[in-house]
């Protein structure tokens, strides 16, 4: 009898620990989508009818009329990181550290204007308007899945970038072929010697 509750207790302390010990928290996801609602939502903010009504003065005048303009979002956003000077004054940094985010892409269309556009938003709720851009580079970008679009401003090279690897999808300024692959260390370096 004393064996077998010896057995029952010990069995329990197993057990136990088990089901009290909290399980950890799933890391953050890497790629997450815009928040569309709280997007489509700054884009029918004042703040953004004004940038876009000064954007349709300097790109197509005769559609600007004041207090008519209309901003629609026309396809999907998509977070721009930019390069981080941190990642190469730190040689131990790893590679998902390498970008910070820049700002949101979103393709629109302005009023009648037969072009899509993209609205560049602070990517932080409420999504202020930062600046429109002829076109729609950003969110036209072959970027795959499970990646985050990285931007090199002073060459302006768009890279596909995971928390492995990042791959050259649009050369900038500089000799390097679209589809290069770099780990951390080779990213650091290239980043120096651009």
């Amino acid at each position: 009898m004393r064996l077998r509750a010896a057995l029952c207790v010990g069995a329990a302390a197993l057990i136990l620990p088990g089901c009290t010990h909290p399980k950890p928290a799933p890391a953050p996801a890497w790629v997450s989508a815009p928040d569309l609602p709280a997007i489509d939502h700054s884009l029918d903010s004042p703040s953004v009818r004004r940038l876009a009504e000064s954007f349709l003065r300097s790109q197509d005048p005769a559609r600007a009329a004041a207090g008519n303009t209309v901003v629609r979002r026309s396809g999907t956003p998509v977070t721009v990181y930019a390069t981080n000077p941190g990642f190469v004054a730190d040689p131990a940094a790893p590679l998902d550290r390498a970008g910070i985010a820049s700002y949101i892409a979103v393709p629109v269309r302005i009023s009648d204007r037969p072009d899509t556009d993209t609205m560049q938003l602070v990517p932080t709720p409420s999504y202020p308007p930062r600046a429109v851009a002829t076109g729609t580079e950003e969110t036209t970008q072959p970027l795959p899945t499970n990646s985050r679009l990285l931007l090199d401003y002073p060459t302006h090279t768009w890279f596909a970038w995971t928390r492995t690897e990042i791959a050259v999808l649009t050369p900038g300024t500089t000799p390097v072929p679209k589809g290069r692959v770099f780990d951390a260390a080779q990213f650091r370096d290239w980043m120096v010697s651009r």
